[in-house]
């Protein structure tokens, strides 16, 4: 559970939150991103209350300002790599699918997996499939990136490599929590 937090971000800012199991990370993401409303209080982006927007006001939200990295990558197991990167824009209507592809291909290469477009989620490592996950969460050019847990479970090696990628983002003007 989350109760009494008072957290501000600034624009611009690359914000770590730590704290032990269950201790309400995965929730508080999920509450800044709106999959999930307060009980209580506000979340507020641009100054404007999330909780006052509809199911589409929502979707739009996430689509075209907020990346999500979730703790678990859910790839679709039948599609190549760069086809589950380009998933998000399928949704928002970005684009031609030349424009999508291209634009996928732009964010795993920024993400170093240039060469894995083509091959197939059970062909990747642990930190491929995270570093998959956070350039399908780029897709569509989000202000705010909020990355649940995304370097857990890999070894210190991975670990920094995602960090880098994190960071590396976080230099081109994004948000990252």
């Amino acid at each position: 559970p989350v109760r009494d937090v008072n957290l501000e971000v600034e624009r611009g800012e690359f914000l770590m939150i730590v704290g032990r199991s269950g201790s309400g990370k995965t929730t508080l993401l999920n509450l800044c991103a709106g999959l999930i409303k307060p009980t209580s209080g506000q979340v507020l982006i641009d100054g404007r209350d999330i909780q006052e927007l509809d199911e589409r006001g929502l979707s739009d939200l996430r689509s075209n300002k907020i990346g999500f990295v979730f703790q678990s990558a859910s790839m679709l197991p039948s599609l190549s790599v760069i086809e589950n990167v380009a998933v998000p824009t399928m949704f928002a209507g970005n684009g031609s699918t030349e424009d999508r592809f291209r634009r996928a291909a732009e964010v795993l290469e920024m993400v170093g997996l240039g060469e894995r477009t083509a091959v197939l989620p059970k062909q990747l490592s642990g930190g491929e499939v995270r570093r998959v996950a956070i350039a399908r969460a780029l897709m569509n050019r989000p202000e705010i990136l909020l990355a649940d847990e995304p370097t857990s479970d890999l070894d210190v090696h991975t670990e920094l490599k995602i960090v880098d990628v994190l960071q590396r983002i976080h230099d081109l003007g994004v948000t990252v929590v």
